[in-house]
């Protein structure tokens, strides 16, 4: 999320939720969204603001090549996937920008703050073992962007094995990566709960891996990818098919449980069959991160409404103070290709806000072309572009040479379009 403080002495802050301010400070977290944001509002509002990015770790991950560095660590380093965020912006002048390691935990609407929890040394890089424990401070501001983003049931630890398909606030995310890599290469039988995007690229990079391992992919629908066009959903069905992996439609999985004596899991679907695996892996539910936010922001699934120019709605009423943009408002496909302009759409309105030059601008979820690109191992995959199906060649080449890995400078540094 970003604060924006009062007119005298314009500055800008950017936190976990993110905020800007016009004065003494706005805030942000750092996901490809806030971190876009950041840099979008630094070129477009020059002069004496300042803007302060919060956020609850100091690296960004590219969490969307987790499929492939968390089954195949060798093909990727960890250079390709985590990033120094203040290392992103040493060009800017001190006095122009800061950043401070935090959690917003409230929004005050009353004295116009946010709490923040800070981590202590958090100018610094992850390099310390036991760092001491956080501390709570407040920062006020005249705009706020909230860019809070979501979270997954397997990130949380809540369902099946915890793999890091988003990061956590605080948490030393290379240990989480390597203990997640352990425990994908001991497993030799495996269950994927979950055919969507992820579900299938999972498999996907599991079936290649050297070794013997079983994996079996269970989908609510008849078909993979629900909600892409049949010609994807058959080719994805046939590539793991030629994987050796089972695929198991129209059932879903009702209980896991973990037992520690043979450290296992059971896993029942609703079709009554019962598997016993080293790793049970869900891919589904999308948890969005709102604990801080007023729920009077919220639809009843926890995400934030929003109205056309991206400020938030509250009881359907927009404030002129607060936007929302990425995975935590309310719009579909929630989509990193997506982001950039919802970023663009923000920042030219708060700009409008601040300067008052009649420019104001509008996004529209409906007119962005739907697209889906999954890779299925290390040399093809599917997807379609609108209503244009992708060849596997053009899969590998887009996404699953390294799934967009080369890109992640762009998305840090707020470049990619």
């Amino acid at each position: 999320m970003w604060p924006f403080p009062a007119r005298e002495t314009p500055r800008i802050k950017f936190p976990v939720p993110a905020v800007l301010s016009t004065h003494p400070s706005p805030e942000t977290t750092a996901s490809s969204h806030r971190l876009i944001i950041i840099h979008h509002v630094q070129t477009r509002l020059r002069g004496s603001r300042r803007r302060l990015a919060r956020r609850p770790r100091n690296e960004y991950y590219f969490n969307i090549a987790a499929p492939r560095f968390l089954v195949k660590p060798e093909s990727l380093p960890q250079s390709k996937y985590l990033y120094s965020i203040p290392g992103a912006f040493h060009d800017y002048p001190a006095d122009r920008f800061s950043f401070v390691k935090g959690l917003v935990t409230n929004i005050d609407y009353a004295t116009k703050s946010v709490t923040v929890t800070v981590a202590a040394n958090s100018a610094a890089t992850t390099t310390t073992t036991t760092p001491p424990p956080p501390t709570e401070t407040s920062f006020g501001f005249d705009y706020l962007v909230i860019a809070s983003g979501s979270t997954t049931p397997a990130t949380m630890g809540q369902s099946g094995v915890r793999l890091p398909f988003k990061s956590t606030a605080f948490e030393d995310t290379r240990k989480v990566i390597r203990e997640a890599q352990e425990k994908l290469r001991a497993a030799r039988q495996i269950l994927i709960g979950g055919a969507g995007p992820l579900g299938v690229e999972l498999a996907g990079e599991l079936a290649e891996v050297a070794g013997p391992k079983k994996v079996t992919l269970v989908s609510r629908s008849r078909e993979l990818l629900e909600g892409a066009t049949t010609p994807v959903q058959k080719a994805a069905s046939l590539l793991l098919h030629q994987r050796n992996v089972d695929v198991l439609t129209g059932t879903t999985v009702v209980n896991a449980a973990y037992e520690a004596n043979t450290q296992t899991w059971k896993v029942e679907l609703s079709s009554g069959r019962l598997f016993t695996v080293d790793a049970y892996i869900a891919t589904t539910g999308t948890i969005p991160n709102n604990a801080y936010i007023p729920k009077s922001f919220l639809n009843a699934q926890g995400w934030v409404n929003v109205d056309g120019q991206l400020r938030v709605l509250e009881n359907r009423v927009s404030r002129t103070d607060t936007y929302a943009l990425g995975d935590i408002v309310c719009h579909p496909y929630r989509l990193l290709s997506r982001v950039p302009l919802q970023a663009e759409t923000v920042v030219a309105n708060i700009v409008e806000a601040i300067e008052k030059r009649g420019q104001v601008r509008t996004y529209s979820a409906d007119a962005q072309k739907k697209m889906m690109v999954v890779p299925v191992g290390q040399s093809t995959g599917t997807g379609h572009i609108g209503g244009w199906t992708l060849f596997g060649c053009l899969v590998w080449f887009f996404k699953g040479r390294d799934f967009l890995t080369y890109k992640a400078p762009k998305f840090l540094r707020g470049e990619e379009r």
